[in-house]
């Protein structure tokens, strides 16, 4: 089974991919909606719009595959693990 895992400097949240419900970006950074009401909301007023549009359509569009999301990261907010 894929799993997702969320990095915001120390904090690491990891879950199956069956679990995310939705990513969606919001007027100051994105938000992680997963089962069970559970949702990550990483905020920054100065993150790029791109960026946003980054992770949003890597969760939209690689479901089963092992995803790796760091929001603060600019130059890489979204990746798609080989593992």
């Amino acid at each position: 089974m894929a799993e997702i895992t969320i990095k915001v400097e120390g904090t690491v949240v990891n879950t199956n991919t069956d679990n995310l419900v939705e990513v969606s970006e919001t007027p100051d950074g994105v938000n992680f909606v997963l089962k069970g009401g559970l949702s990550v909301n990483f905020m920054d007023p100065y993150m790029p719009s791109s960026a946003k549009q980054i992770i949003k359509n890597t969760a939209d569009h690689m479901k089963g595959k092992k995803l790796i999301f760091e929001p603060a990261n600019p130059k890489r907010p979204a990746m798609i693990s080989g593992e």
